[in-house]
């Protein structure tokens, strides 16, 4: 934002009409406004900056970045996520039980995340999920341990 476009206010810009928030828009951003942003929006993008801009210039760019290093500190990368969930959701050992298509399945979770079903190993609920209902599902929600699970 330019120095002349940080010193507005919020109040400022909810009082902006539609070509005032295009000239607002001009001068902190050196470009016209995309044609289909309404004043709405622009005055949504434009707060969203000056906040930014108050708060030590975090920009979206460094809010990924720092979540990127969060995961990675907490083991949630993009293969494990997963076994994160998994693991936090249920403990070593639990044995799951579903009725489905008239039967009891039973499922056990192993110490190192595996999951097992009619002697079979698998490498998640879902994939479980998947091998008994033959389609893609959650398998955390279908197995009853997220809300809006399946009866």
């Amino acid at each position: 934002m330019t120095k002349e476009a940080s010193t507005l206010t919020l109040d400022a810009l909810a009082q902006a009409d539609a070509a005032t928030l295009r000239q607002i828009w001009r001068e902190a951003r050196g470009t016209a406004p995309p044609r289909t942003f309404t004043a709405r929006l622009m005055r949504l993008a434009l707060a969203w900056e000056m906040q930014a801009a108050g708060a030590a210039d975090e920009t979206a760019k460094t809010r990924l970045a720092w979540k990127r290093i969060e995961r990675a500190r907490t083991g949630q990368m993009a293969g494990n996520r997963a076994q994160a969930a998994l693991r936090a959701s249920v403990a070593d050992g639990t044995r799951i039980l579903k009725q489905w298509a008239g039967a009891t399945h039973e499922v056990l979770i192993t110490e190192n995340g595996a999951v097992i079903w009619n002697g079979q190993s698998y490498s998640s609920l879902s994939a479980v999920a998947g091998a008994m209902t033959g389609t893609n599902r959650n398998g955390p929600k279908f197995f009853g341990l997220r809300e809006g699970a399946d009866p």
